[in-house]
């Protein structure tokens, strides 16, 4: 449910800078493309990224990229389920507890519910500040001995 979904790519190097190399990538054909929609749709024009540069690379040799696509089920939890359930946690707990001197159980309800709720907000959205850059699409070239072939290249 929340497992990491490996693609791979294949490219030209365009351009080696330093310690970043730009990749063309070519049109690709595989079924993790029409799921993954995390390039966004490129049909005529030609698609570049930035990746770190590794050893033996030259300006015209077909590479294989790799990156990660983490499951979105997580981030569908905690903005959907995690709110809900503290909404639902924080009533039980205005209804059953007096801790905030409210003498209304129904005020209580309503004041402890809406509590818990937006601190369920925040959690989320500081947790998704601290995990986006870890969790961010990473692509990286596997592979840089690729020969020029139609077969190896499609795949």
């Amino acid at each position: 449910m929340f497992k990491e979904t490996q693609i791979k790519e294949t490219g030209i190097i365009k351009n080696i800078n330093g310690n970043k190399t730009t990749i063309e990538l070519l049109s690709q054909t595989t079924e993790n493309c029409k799921s993954c929609s995390g390039c966004g749709e490129v049909k005529s024009s030609s698609q570049y990224l930035e990746v770190e540069t590794v050893p033996g690379l030259e300006e015209g040799q077909f590479v294989v990229t790799q990156k990660t696509i983490n499951s979105p089920y997580r981030s569908i939890m905690l903005v959907f389920v995690f709110p809900v359930i503290s909404l639902l946690t924080g009533s039980y707990i205005g209804q059953n507890y007096n801790i905030l001197r409210i003498t209304s159980k129904d005020t209580r309800v309503i004041v402890c519910g809406f509590i818990f709720f937006i601190t369920s907000l925040i959690i989320a959205g500081v947790y998704d500040k601290m995990t986006k850059n870890k969790t961010a699409t990473s692509r990286k070239i596997i592979s840089h001995n690729v020969q020029n072939s139609y077969d190896i290249i499609f795949k």
